[in-house]
């Protein structure tokens, strides 16, 4: 029922609008006002200002603005007699008495409270048959599960008997219509037969609550090998799918002192967390997260950070990936925590322990990290063409990235992960993400396009002197070759040698071409595709690679007399000593990496990596020696 002006008159001028926002976000004094981000729109400079004195509040960002009520109003999507019963019970008023209103209004209210109000009775319900010695089983599997009398205390955690109608039969006792029972979600009509049953059955029930912690649906997991294992309320006068984060009533004051939220799939990966004391923690109630549900916990957090721990089997991967658009696009920074073995929260939990989780947890990767990782597994990044997909894998997230720095920022993580390392390459990547373009062209990612000073010396060393070939390419193995930046030429130009041809603007530059070709055009598996040497479309890359042959060719002079020869061996054995030290480097990197990676409680494998990583140091170390000796 609407409420009396003088009520809500009294209601406004006791009520303390810091004291209400603060718990939607976080405010901060600024002089005689209070500033945060404001909940309404995504922002990175706090707009939204709370007035104490004038008892208003006012975003400058997006425009919005009004007093306590009308912010209770837009925060919890409910009625204006709702908001100021809100208001009161923050305030720690009395409740706002009502009077009468509109027939239409008066019955969604109504309907709204006698809900609630059987919600309330099912949760009791469920809490007292869990206590009876006759379900002695719903205790024991709760017990197997590790699952504590005070953690099901707190999430309020019952038992629905295995009986078609004892809880509509408790609720019917206690004043509920049939017509208020189908409503409520909690009973399902039956199928060529006037009647209902009750929908949960056997099974685990945990209570869902709104934010303010009014219950509004239920779950429930069977106790079996039954099937859905799990089973939520349908969708209600109170509950809507997607709209709710399962445990938010209960933890939204530890994600505010945290700073960041960790978000979960299920109930028992929510309840191991929580009873295992990291209480930072919410739930997507078992459905793909929405957008609704993103924006509900930004308002928590004046710097929205999540850590997304998803199950690690293929659908919770899928899950993790569908999420971080949504993320990114509420202006969130978003970190990753893979599980090993397939293990979801509460496995890994009762396995590992509490505290290996939150060492876990501080190992959390950040997003393009642990998206590029991603990449490289699945493509041959090793090669342009790999290199290409696995950047086109990751620059769509980028691209919703809103603020333009970190956008930029991003780009350059993902360039240092896969290790480009040209210039023209990080260039290109960060004028994708400040474009919010989602991919780029894979001849841009040639990498070839730039050669460093040492392979020019080498490159030019062998092509002024060909004799040293022989020199060069039996020290140049084809797995250091394919380390290098400029490859493409140094295949290039052992193709022509081996053909015994003379080193040529033509044959070189056809090499370079076809090598070149093959590598932007190889599937995602690195194989070749050589195209016939035909007429083709000159491509800038083409163009650019021709230029790098002629300037090689014009830097290569012959040796005018044996000191000029001598002179290129030198430079040939140095440069030779050079590329081989890198390479043992980029060796021992991807080693240390690996270690790593590996499992903790793989002992041998962490060892022998450790072992293969020392012999490298130590090859390294005999190079740089070897170098100094020259």
């Amino acid at each position: 029922m609407p409420l009396d002006r003088q009520t809500v008159d009294d209601i406004r001028a006791q009520a303390d609008i810091v004291r209400v926002i603060s718990n939607y976000v976080t405010l901060r004094k600024r002089g005689a006002n209070y500033l945060a981000c404001c909940p309404f729109h995504h922002e990175k400079t706090p707009s939204f200002n709370v007035h104490p004195g004038k008892q208003v509040f006012k975003c400058f960002g997006c425009g919005v603005g009004g007093n306590v009520f009308s912010f209770v109003m837009r925060m919890e999507s409910v009625s204006f007699a709702e908001a100021v019963r809100l208001v009161a019970e923050a305030c720690g008023l009395p409740p706002p008495e009502a009077r009468a209103v509109a027939p239409d209004t008066a019955r969604e209210a109504e309907e709204r409270e006698r809900l609630l109000r059987l919600h309330d009775l099912a949760a009791q319900f469920f809490q007292n048959q869990l206590a009876l010695p006759e379900h002695y089983a719903a205790r024991d599997y709760l017990a197997q599960r590790e699952v504590y009398e005070s953690t099901t205390a707190a999430l309020g955690i019952g038992y629905a008997p295995d009986r078609w109608e004892s809880l509509s039969r408790f609720l019917r006792e206690h004043g509920a219509t049939t017509g208020d029972l189908e409503r409520s979600g909690l009973v399902t009509l039956k199928e060529g037969s006037p009647g209902h049953y009750d929908r949960f059955r056997g099974r685990i029930m945990f209570p869902i609550a709104d934010a303010q912690g009014r219950i509004i649906a239920f779950g429930g997991r069977v106790l079996g090998d039954g099937e859905p294992k799990y089973l939520n309320s349908p969708e209600t006068p109170l509950y809507v799918k997607g709209k709710h984060l399962f445990g938010l009533h209960l933890t939204k004051e530890a994600i505010r002192r945290a700073g960041f939220a960790i978000v979960v799939e299920g109930y028992m990966d929510f309840l191991r967390l929580y009873q295992s004391g990291v209480r930072n923690v919410v739930a997507t109630l078992g459905t793909a997260l929405t957008e609704a549900q993103v924006r509900q916990l930004r308002r928590y957090l004046e710097t929205p950070k999540v850590v997304i721990n998803f199950d690690s089997d293929r659908a919770g991967q899928a899950a993790t990936r569908r999420s971080f658009e949504l993320f990114l696009e509420q202006g969130f920074r978003v970190n990753v925590l893979y599980l090993p073995e397939g293990k979801d929260p509460d496995d890994f939990i009762r396995v590992r322990g509490a505290d290996e989780y939150r060492e876990r947890l501080k190992q959390s990767q950040p997003l393009i990290e642990y998206l590029t990782d991603l990449a490289r597994f699945e493509y041959d990044v090793s090669r342009p063409a790999g290199q290409a997909q696995a950047v086109n894998a990751v620059l769509p997230y980028i691209s919703k990235i809103n603020d333009a720095i970190e956008r930029d920022l991003a780009a350059e993580r993902l360039a240092d992960r896969l290790r480009l390392d040209a210039a023209l390459i990080r260039d290109e990547l960060r004028r994708s993400a400040r474009e919010r373009r989602a991919e780029i062209q894979p001849e841009t990612i040639e990498v070839t396009g730039k050669l460093t000073l040492i392979e020019r010396d080498v490159l030019c060393a062998v092509l002024a002197h060909p004799p040293l070939c022989a020199v060069a390419f039996a020290a140049l193995s084809d797995d250091l070759i394919d380390g290098l930046p400029g490859r493409v030429f140094f295949r290039a130009v052992r193709e022509v040698y081996q053909r015994g041809e003379p080193f040529t603007y033509a044959a070189l530059a056809t090499a370079v071409a076809r090598w070149q070709r093959a590598e932007t055009q190889a599937d995602p598996h690195g194989q070749f595709v050589f195209f016939a040497d035909g007429p083709t479309v000159a491509t800038p890359l083409d163009l650019e690679m021709e230029n790098y042959v002629a300037e090689l060719l014009l830097r290569a002079e012959p040796p005018e007399d044996e000191e000029r020869a001598a002179r290129y061996r030198a430079v040939l054995d140095d440069g030779l000593l050079m590329l081989r030290q890198q390479h043992i480097e980029r060796q021992s990197a991807a080693l240390h990496q690996r270690v790593r990676e590996t499992e903790p409680n793989d002992g041998d494998l962490a060892l022998r990596h450790a072992h293969e990583r020392l012999q490298l140091k130590r090859a390294q170390l005999a190079a740089f020696r070897e170098r100094q000796q020259r």
